[in-house]
């Protein structure tokens, strides 16, 4: 959600929200704001149309980066069609150019793409195969929290939230200390193991509650929680403190 927004700012705004805009295309629609006062905020619409919309509804910074991490055993019957079936949800929430997703099969490779791109993105989801340690990489193996806390750290960096769709890595031993990272605003991951079509849709409900009701990611996750069949296990963790989730 936006937070102290001037006049000119850019957000994005519910479709849902505002009168004429339900058949745009996409969930959000991005424009800027014409006039600030108290918990609304005024916001330009097409031709020339402006209208009051609540403050809680707003988000200043939308950017979507996806990160399948390979494994050359079931990318072709899981994590490719996780991934492909998160990209194309979230192509119904913002325009095309606010949404990428890349399949990364070693740290260097991920590197390579985070040092020059992760400043367009606000939320990352990752998919792969997880442990209570770390996420596997086809060519490095297993990678456990301080290599995700030290190799993507960028100074300076806005911070992001972390949706982590690989089994266990919602474990105090991975999800705390990834969420203590600069970087890293909120970190969400699954307790337990947790099915494709499990992890799918409870991706796609916290971003629903998210940006389209305009709920914080506490209140989106606790919603996805209770609303998916089986995704109970997963784990809200932000500064090392796990926020939300079961506690054993």
């Amino acid at each position: 959600m936006a937070r102290a927004l001037q006049p000119g700012d850019t957000v994005y705004v519910p479709c849902s929200c505002v009168s004429g805009m339900e058949n745009t295309g996409v969930a959000l629609y991005r424009t800027t704001v014409a006039e600030v006062s108290g918990k609304k905020d005024q916001v330009n619409l097409p031709n020339g149309r402006v209208e009051w919309v609540g403050s809680g509804l707003l988000h200043k910074d939308v950017g979507i980066l996806i990160i399948n991490i390979g494994d050359l055993e079931t990318e072709h019957t899981l994590l490719d069609p996780l991934a492909k079936s998160i990209a194309q949800f979230c192509r119904l929430l913002v325009p095309d150019d606010q949404i990428r997703s890349i399949r990364v099969r070693s740290m260097a490779e991920l590197q390579k793409f985070w040092s020059k791109n992760q400043e367009a993105y606000s939320h990352v989801v990752w998919i792969g195969h997880g442990s209570e340690t770390g996420i596997t990489f086809a060519v490095d193996g297993l990678k456990d929290a301080a290599a995700f806390v030290t190799d993507l750290r960028i100074y300076g960096a806005s911070k992001k939230t972390y949706i982590s769709l690989c089994c266990k890595t919602g474990y105090q031993s991975f999800g705390a200390p990834v969420s203590e990272a600069p970087i890293c605003k909120y970190f969400i991951g699954p307790f337990h193991s947790v099915e494709g079509a499990v992890a799918s849709q409870f991706c796609q409900t916290f971003l629903t509650s998210h940006f389209l009701n305009g709920k914080s990611a506490g209140v989106a996750f606790k919603h996805a929680r209770e609303s998916v069949p089986g995704s109970a296990s997963f784990r809200l963790w932000n500064s090392g403190k796990l926020k939300a989730g079961p506690r054993k």
